[in-house]
Order: C-alpha cells, then structure tokens, then sequence
C-alpha cells in the first residue's frame, strides 16, 4: 500500500498529470524521465528525451515475487552507452518513482513503484536510431543467477577480482572455428596468425 499526504490524495481526485521518474543508482545516479520536459524534484534534475517508460507495467502485490522491468533508453547520444561500457553496471540498484503534479506544473509528490537491481544489458542500432535494452529485476530475483554473468572482464571479476583471464575477451575476433578455417584470422601469443604459421611451415 502507498502511503499518500491528504494534499495529494485531494489532487489525485480531479484531472491531473503524472510521470515517471527513473534512477539508476551509479556512481553518479543517472536522472531520467518520460516527462516532455525535464524537471527537479528531491534535489536532482530528471533528463527526458532518453527514456520513453513505455513497457513498464508495475502491481503491487501482497506476496514476495520476482518482478522484472524492461528499461529502453535511447543511445544516440554517445554520453549514455559511454556510461554502460566505463561503469560495472550489473546489479547496480534501479528505482522508478510516479510523480504527480499540481496545477502549476510542479511536482506535488512521488511515491516508489519498483526497486530492484540490474540484470541484463543488450542494444540495437542502425543507421538512424540506436537503443540501449536494461532489464531491472527485484530484490526478490536470484542475483547469484548464471543469466546475469558476461564473457567480459568485468562480469567475471565480480566474482573473482583478481581474475585476468577475460582482459582481452572484447578483442575483434568475430567467431571462433572449430575444425575449419575461419574469416577472422586467431592470433596466437607471438602475434603471427595460424595462416602465416602454415605457410612458414
């Protein structure tokens, strides 16, 4: 149940407007929102622009689940997709408040509909758009899950922090070939590739 002042609840019973605010509590917490404007409330400025809210549905319920949200940012500004790839942002703790305004166009009050932590990361781009896809699962989700783990550097020092054996996994090795040969050259430790191997053989 959420607890609301009487001065909202008496907003709440005529026409009003509402908006989602996002946080996704890096280092420095990113500020978004699905507003048309951006807007400050409790201290901090949410950007809009970025993040459309659409796919978000939350209900509250009265027994502990596993809640998943989608989370679709636009990564045409290279500051945002920047920030995923320079930060370790598995598990990094994700809120969504609802925000209601009053008939000045201010933010009368929020009120919390979802925390949890990130659990997955993928994107999409093409010549004109690209998009950044984050899935929020809740704090009831199995964190300690196989599904939340990357073949990079970072996922793997999460678990093991002095681990070094993924540092050069985001190499330009497009695939791997198991028995036959492959259009990306493997490089071996002393820089030559296995062509150039045979042929000196």
């Amino acid at each position: 149940m959420i607890n609301l002042n009487p001065q909202l609840k008496a907003l709440l019973q005529q026409p009003h407007e509402t908006a989602l605010l996002l946080t996704i509590h890096f280092t420095t917490p990113l500020h978004l929102t699905n507003c048309g404007a951006s807007l400050t409330y409790g201290g901090a400025e949410y950007v809009s622009g970025f993040w459309s809210g659409n796919g978000v549905s939350i209900e509250q319920q009265g027994s502990p689940k596993i809640g998943e949200v989608p989370i679709t940012l636009t990564a045409t500004d290279s500051a945002i997709t920047a920030l995923f790839f320079t930060e370790n942002w598995l598990n990094i703790p994700v809120t969504i408040k609802k925000a209601w305004f009053n008939n000045q166009g201010k933010v009368a009050g929020a009120a919390t509909l979802f925390k949890g932590n990130l659990v997955d990361k993928g994107g999409e781009e093409s010549t004109n758009a690209a998009k950044l896809t984050l899935k929020a699962a809740s704090v009831w989700a199995d964190f300690e899950a196989a599904r939340g783990r990357k073949t990079n550097l970072k996922s793997q020092q999460i678990y093991y922090p002095t681990d070094m054996g993924l540092e050069f996994s985001g190499t330009v090795i497009t695939d791997i070939p198991w028995g036959r040969e492959g259009s990306t050259p493997a490089i071996t430790s002393s820089g030559r590739s296995r062509s150039q191997l045979v042929q000196q053989e």
